[in-house]
């Protein structure tokens, strides 16, 4: 922590510094302590290896029921190839599978195994349950000005994606106009 308990971080740099080890320190305490809660020796084993990349894959996927290779990436903010890797990875521990594209049969879709969907109940209730402890731990009024927080950065992060949409729309319509 910086300084003493509620002092004021005055630069914004040692804030965002911050902010982010925070951030990073929640990830990995929660995601350590899911590992083994609540699951049967079969899933330990598969899940044993999970980094919180492919985890967040996971969820990711799991939300958005089939996704391509190519939306993977950019959902994980990583390169095709190291998202091919992560699937690849995840396919081997039949967690993921891949299946063609019912209207395109170029088109490769990625989703869940069948089993996997079962088991990811079980780890995302060992995940949040966890969250429901330190929730607890800090109180209503602490959690509330928490959501409130968060319900700011959801809002700057999806005004920062309208402006990356408009800016592409308008660059597009640019190029067409040329030519």
């Amino acid at each position: 922590m910086l300084g003493e308990p509620g002092e004021k971080v005055r630069n914004t740099f040692e804030q965002a510094k911050y902010i982010a080890s925070t951030i990073r320190l929640i990830q990995d305490r929660f995601f350590s302590r899911h590992h083994g809660k609540s699951m049967s020796e079969k899933e330990k084993f598969l899940l044993k290896d999970l980094s919180i990349s492919q985890f967040h894959a996971i969820m990711m996927i799991r939300k958005r029921m089939k996704v391509s290779l190519k939306e993977l990436a950019a959902m994980l903010q990583i390169s095709p190839p190291s998202a091919s890797a992560m699937v690849n990875r995840l396919v081997e521990k039949q967690i993921l599978k891949r299946n063609q594209c019912r209207s395109d049969r170029r088109k490769i879709e990625i989703s869940l195994t069948d089993e996997a969907l079962g088991r990811h109940g079980k780890i995302e209730e060992a995940v949040f349950a966890s969250f429901v402890d330190l929730i607890e731990k800090l109180g209503p009024d602490t959690t509330q000005k928490w959501c409130l927080v968060l319900e700011k950065v959801e809002a700057a992060f999806e005004q920062e994606e309208d402006i990356k949409g408009e800016d592409q729309e308008s660059g597009s319509w640019k190029k067409s106009e040329k030519k």
